[in-house]
């Protein structure tokens, strides 16, 4: 792709490789790498955070009238030492960073990515410092990579600058608006995230950038976090094509609604092929027993699962673009585009209030973004209980079920996708009633979180999936070929109404 300034971005951009299409395997690579991360950093300051779709910066770290300092900084996978961050003035102050890292070929294997971000992140060594999200995307044609960090750190209310503005570290010049703080009495948390996706064929950049952006926001809205929010603009182009910041920040800013805030952009250059619109995003999540803590927490027994909307968004976008058919390329592109804050206002409800304990019969369990790893993202989920997802039914849009011409081919794998509710059935019988009266949305129960002892047979709880659905998931999810089965539990297997 030669610009995707203001013209129709076909040309050299592969509608079976767009969005999240375009990540490192998870399974194969990044967890993998990722252990390795963790045991290199085992000396240093710097710590990863848990698996999860998003950071979350307690309420304990954001008091009354603290804003956030910000910082930013690219660095070669290569062995090059990143910049201590804030130039480590303060030892005692802990930094939650965000990292997005795009990879050459090269790096496509779990030991060389392991060690070259073990490398780069030990070099953040100084104050303590959590990885609290990391994200990779793979460049075609490219060799090594470059890992962009965002820092944030809450600023000091003593010593800090007195109007809350993030200043560049080396000049001091205040270089955006005023970050976000936490409000009222300091109950609120915050929730960060980064993301970045392969270009969309056949739109404009500030489409593209919506989609992206709100991908990005989406994870945030996993955790309950959806006021305050905003966006850093990440866009990575061929070293030939590098747009001007300023240029970028508007394409976002005109793509996405008023209440967002977008920041100054960032732009990185790679030496391979294609543009990755992306974003590092955050919100201010008012529930904050739920937002800052029920990522590592067990499941309640008996819990099931419920998406806020059919799956297979992207794969019909992309289907749409390849085959020429514009009805099922507009029926994707509304779903890529779509935010999901209100769908997650609405569950903010169901989340335990300040002070509040968890109750299973009041509350929901999880809540999480199908986006990248699709239908076996929410197995992953059940698998790290030592459950699994018992697929009931599979609910896709019309258009999306062949994954035959995708490469990713998995039609649930989705860019700025549904959210997944995990919760009692009496929980979701209110959430669903709530989220009917949502535009937009159009809720579907999936399956239930089960074990050995729940069914009586002896392959659930041994994988992420098992099929209960009675008919073939292979045609939609290749991955389902491995799946054990059981027998369906009171469902036809079709698509059902939650």
């Amino acid at each position: 792709m030669t610009t995707v300034d203001g013209v129709d971005g076909r040309d050299g951009v592969d509608p079976a490789r767009c969005g999240c299409a375009g990540k490192t395997p998870l399974e194969r690579v990044v967890l993998p790498a990722r252990a390795r991360v963790a045991d290199a950093l085992a000396d240093t300051t710097v710590s990863l955070g848990p698996d999860a779709d998003a950071a979350v910066i307690p309420a304990s770290a954001t008091p009354p009238a603290t804003a956030f300092e910000r910082e930013t900084d690219a660095v070669a996978l290569d062995g090059t030492r990143p910049r201590t961050p804030f130039g480590g003035d303060d030892r005692e102050r802990p930094v939650t960073t965000v990292a997005c890292a795009f990879l050459g070929g090269d790096l496509a294997d779990p030991d060389r990515l392991g060690d070259a971000l073990a490398t780069a992140y030990a070099g953040l060594d100084g104050p303590p410092v959590r990885i609290g999200k990391g994200h990779a995307v793979q460049v075609p044609g490219a060799t090594g990579g470059t890992v962009w960090f965002e820092h944030r750190r809450a600023r000091a209310e003593a010593g800090g600058t007195a109007d809350g503005i993030a200043r560049d570290a080396a000049t001091g010049v205040a270089a955006e608006s005023p970050v976000e703080s936490a409000a009222g009495d300091g109950a609120a948390a915050v929730a960060a995230n980064v993301d970045a996706v392969r270009a969309f064929p056949g739109i404009s950049p500030a489409e593209s950038a919506r989609i992206a952006a709100l991908n990005a926001l989406n994870d945030a809205h996993a955790v309950g976090a959806t006021t305050d929010r905003s966006v850093r603009p990440l866009v990575a182009t061929p070293r030939d094509e590098t747009p001007d910041p300023d240029r970028v920040r508007e394409w976002y800013r005109s793509g996405l609604p008023s209440d967002v805030t977008v920041r100054a952009a960032a732009v990185l250059a790679h030496d391979g092929d294609g543009w990755f619109f992306g974003a590092s995003a955050s919100a201010r999540g008012d529930r904050p027993a739920d937002v800052a803590g029920r990522n590592s927490r067990s499941l309640p027994v008996g819990c099931e699962v419920l998406v806020t909307r059919p799956l297979g968004g992207l794969a019909c976008f992309a289907r749409g673009v390849a085959r020429g058919d514009e009805g099922l390329e507009a029926r994707g592109l509304t779903r890529l585009g779509r935010d999901t804050r209100p769908e997650a206002t609405a569950l903010s409800a169901f989340r335990p209030a300040p002070r509040e304990s968890f109750d299973p019969a009041e509350h929901v369990a999880r809540v999480t973004d199908v986006s990248g790893e699709g239908i076996a993202g929410i197995g992953r989920l059940a698998a790290g209980t030592g459950r699994s997802l018992r697929l009931d039914r599979l609910p896709l849009l019309d258009g999306a079920a062949s994954a035959t011409d995708w490469t990713v081919p998995d039609a649930t794998v989705e860019t700025n996708g549904p959210l997944a509710v995990v919760a009692t059935p009496r929980v979701l019988d209110r959430v669903a009633d709530r989220l009917h009266a949502v535009e937009g949305a159009d809720p579907r129960r999936i399956g239930a979180v089960v074990d050995a002892a729940a069914t009586g047979d002896p392959v659930a709880g041994d994988a992420p999936v098992v099929d209960a659905t009675a008919g073939d998931l292979t045609a939609a999810v290749e991955a389902a070929s491995r799946w054990p089965s059981i027998d369906p539990v009171g469902t036809d297997g079709g698509d059902a109404d939650a």
